[in-house]
């Protein structure tokens, strides 16, 4: 496929942002110590993209921090090259530090791009164990649910599961019970996704701002997903309190 021409400058843009991170992760080790207040009713568990260290995340993290939310990065996933079921069980291991650490909290997955495939992977995966702490859903951006045309265009066995044909997404698409837990946030455009679009059966909203990663630093960006935040956390306690009202007029409860 080829680039179209509204495409071009924000190729250049998005890349000159992405090219910024990506050496400051590279000569930047030091772990993310960026977490937010600690009885934060949220907790944000941020998973980057492919290739992506979590500086990527970060300027998002800071305007969750600004809103009272507590963070937690996952630099466990390194440049997030492993398959996707690999990354969800990396992800999965987080999510119980933090229920440990905040069991008060309601804890909501942010990804990007493929941070969102592993997030919808542990919704998915969590379900089946109804024991185990649940996130109250999946805030994803610039995540291609359904693949990218593109990903056949680039080398490495990392980028395959993007493949419209991947095993990975056909197996997250037929497991539609976690979806209206999902909110997909979509920029303008997407150089590394031509077309990208809500799924059926999840909620989503398109950004003016462009890019694949730029968006990642926005203030429309930020704004979005913190209101998805509250829309997820407003379902799960409406729904907690169905479940309690329904055991109250159960009789002999």
């Amino acid at each position: 496929m080829s680039i179209q021409p509204a495409e071009v400058l924000v190729w250049g843009r998005d890349y000159a942002f992405a090219a910024r991170k990506h050496v400051r992760s590279t000569f930047d080790r030091r772990p993310p110590t960026l977490r937010g207040l600690p009885g934060a009713r949220v907790q944000a568990i941020l998973v980057p993209g492919v290739v992506e260290r979590w500086h990527f995340m970060e300027p998002l993290a800071q305007r969750l921090v600004r809103a009272g939310h507590g963070v937690r990065f996952v630099p466990e996933l390194g440049r997030n090259l492993a398959p996707v079921l690999e990354g969800a069980e990396v992800v999965g291991r987080v999510v119980d530090e933090v229920a440990a650490e905040h069991p008060e909290a309601r804890i909501v997955l942010v990804g990007h791009s493929k941070g969102g495939l592993i997030g919808k992977r542990v919704l998915v995966e969590r379900a089946t164990r109804p024991e185990a702490p649940q996130p109250v859903g999946l805030v994803a951006l610039a995540t291609p649910f359904a693949g990218s045309s593109r990903a056949r265009l680039l080398p490495g066995a990392y980028i395959r599961e993007f493949d419209p044909s991947s095993e990975i997404l056909a197996a997250l698409a037929a497991e539609r019970a976690a979806d209206a837990r999902i909110r997909l946030v979509l920029p303008n455009i997407d150089p590394h996704i031509p077309g990208n679009a809500v799924p059926e059966g999840m909620v989503g909203m398109r950004l003016r701002a462009s890019g694949h990663f730029r968006p990642l630093a926005t203030a429309e960006a930020g704004d979005a997903v913190l209101a998805a935040i509250d829309e997820l956390v407003a379902l799960d306690l409406a729904h907690g309190a169905g479940a309690a009202a329904e055991r109250d007029s159960t009789p002999g409860a």
